[in-house]
Formats: C-alpha cells, sequence, structure tokens
C-alpha cells in the first residue's frame, strides 16, 4: 500500500467575501448557490462553528416560529455522543540515542486499527477551536442524532493538534496521503488501502451523512441509513420509558411513605414498574439487533484488494 492516490474531500461553504459596495445604477448579481471551498486564508482548523442545540436534546415542530427541543432521557444520551480513542505511540527504545522520526503510514494506521476493532475509521485532528468538543462534526442549529449513531459504526480516533508537525509520530496519519487541498480536519477510512474520504470541518450535515454512509457500505453487510432510521426511533422510546419510570419511582416511594409497603397503591405502582422495566428490556434487545450491520473482516478485504 502506498500512502498517496486520488482523495476524496467533501468540503462545506468557506468564508463568506466581504461584501462588495453598493453601485447606484443597479444591484450586484449574486454569487454562485454552491458552496465553495476555503481558501489558502482559511486553514481547514479554522473557525468551527459551536454546535446547536444542546447535547441530549432533539428538535421537535416550529410553533410560532420557534423550533421547539425536548430533552433527552439519560439512556438516549448515553447513546449520543462520540467514544473517542486516544491512541498511544509505541514506546521507542531506551538503548537508541537517535530519535525515531514519524511512523510509516502503514505502521501508524495499524495502531490506529486496535486489535480486535476492524471498524472502518474516522480520524480527526484537534484544532483550537474542538480541543474539548465535537464541532467539527456536528452542526449547528440542526439534531444531530444521526450523526453522533453513525459515529458507533466507525472506530473514532482523536489526534492531537500538533500531529501535523514533523516530529510527531503519527504525522504520517495526515501528511502521508496525496490531498488535493489543505490538510483535513478529519477524514474516514473503510480500510488500509481504501481512498480516504475528507472533510474540512465545515461540510453540510448531509454530505457529512453521505461519506459516513458510503463508507460504511463498503464495510457492512446491511443498510446503515435504514439501521440509523430505526435506531432513532428506539431512541424515542427510550425517553418515554425513562420519563415514565422516574414518574412511577416517585409515586412508588409516595405511596410507601403514606400507606405503607405492602398498600394496595404500592402493589399496584410496583407491577407497573415491573412492566415497563419489561418494555426497556425489549427495546433494549431491538436496538442491539439493530446495531448489528454484519461487520466485514478487514483481512478478508486486503485479500480481495491484493488479488
Amino acid at each position: 500500500m502506498t500512502g498517496t492516490g486520488s482523495i476524496a474531500t467533501v468540503t462545506g461553504a468557506g468564508e463568506p467575501a466581504a461584501p462588495a459596495a453598493p453601485q447606484p445604477a443597479s444591484p450586484a448579481a449574486p454569487g454562485p448557490a454552491g458552496p465553495s471551498a476555503p481558501g489558502p486564508e482559511q486553514p481547514t482548523d479554522g473557525p468551527v462553528t459551536p454546535r446547536a442545540p444542546l447535547p441530549g436534546s432533539r428538535v421537535g415542530p416550529r410553533t410560532g416560529g420557534i423550533v421547539m427541543t425536548f430533552e433527552r432521557g439519560h439512556t438516549s444520551k448515553d447513546r449520543l455522543k462520540v467514544d473517542w480513542c486516544h491512541p498511544v505511540p509505541p514506546k521507542l527504545d531506551p538503548r537508541k540515542t537517535v530519535a525515531a522520526g514519524p511512523m510509516a503510514l502503514e505502521a501508524a494506521l495499524a495502531v490506529l486499527w486496535e486489535a480486535g476493532d476492524d471498524r472502518p475509521l474516522l480520524v480527526m485532528r484537534e484544532c483550537s477551536k474542538c480541543k474539548d468538543g465535537d464541532e467539527a462534526l456536528l452542526q449547528r442549529s440542526l439534531n444531530n442524532d444521526r450523526t453522533l449513531l453513525l459515529t458507533k459504526w466507525f472506530r473514532t480516533v482523536r489526534l492531537p493538534m500538533h500531529v501535523v508537525e514533523p516530529t510527531h509520530p503519527f504525522h504520517n496519519v495526515f501528511r502521508g496521503y496525496d490531498w488535493k487541498d489543505n490538510v483535513p480536519h478529519f477524514f474516514l477510512l473503510a480500510h488500509p488501502g481504501a481512498t480516504p474520504v475528507a472533510f474540512t470541518g465545515q461540510q453540510t450535515q448531509t454530505q457529512l451523512w453521505k461519506g459516513m454512509q458510503d463508507v460504511l457500505s463498503e464495510r457492512y453487510t446491511k443498510d446503515a441509513a435504514k439501521a440509523v432510521k430505526a435506531w432513532l426511533s428506539v431512541l424515542d422510546a427510550f425517553d418515554t420509558i425513562d420519563a415514565r419510570r422516574l414518574q412511577l419511582r416517585d409515586q412508588l416511594a409516595e405511596a410507601r411513605a403514606t400507606e405503607g409497603p405492602d398498600s394496595s397503591q404500592a402493589k399496584r405502582l410496583t407491577e407497573s414498574l415491573d412492566r415497563l422495566n419489561e418494555e426497556r428490556d425489549l427495546a433494549l434487545a431491538r436496538e442491539a439487533k439493530i446495531r448489528e450491520l454484519g461487520l466485514l473482516p478487514m483481512s478478508r478485504l486486503l485479500f480481495v484488494a491484493s488479488k
């Protein structure tokens, strides 16, 4: 495998140009509608727009021009976060006096693909704007639940800002490819011999979903788009169950305190809570089935690619 080749890059709209002075004769013609790639003055680790709504909320219908949001339950919130991995380069041999320098691309990818986890890679390098957040992946004023669930079928790797420096052990993870434009903010990789799909961090939500689903289709036997739709439905069920469980537990505690633990009211609430727990178990089983997309072994892909 070589570290160069044609790279699929997905960008969002770049920084808007400064508005031109108005002409007295006629208004200026509108610019092109399509997105433009960031110019040289805008580095790929440049400003990243923070996301909204807040984590763990979901967007509801507009009421009077206002977007209503609903708080997710704790079960859904546990799913709606990126499970970042922070790989550590191999320790240097203390007997060597010469600096080892960056690892070769193939060796670096082998470290990122930890043994036993063959999921496709999502590799992000931090910038000053997203050091403590996930803004490069998420969109402002949009619901990001679908994006966050799609990440569960990737091995999500987070590297520090200085990974692009020549002395960093993982330098070639980003510098080992022949990118068409600037070094991307993050990229997707189906397997070590695949062409990476690169993103600037300013891509649209639709562009990101398409890139993620295209890569997932190379590595899984089932359709991720259908699975994530079903998974979102399960999250809604979790929200209903979590809210009802809290309500029943409060009512049960009050009934035991006021009418006694063996009262008919306490027994009725206990039975309702037991039925709700059974309903939750069924939702968990459904979720587990949805998450199993049928990951193709990496060894099989590499064997096919080498033929």
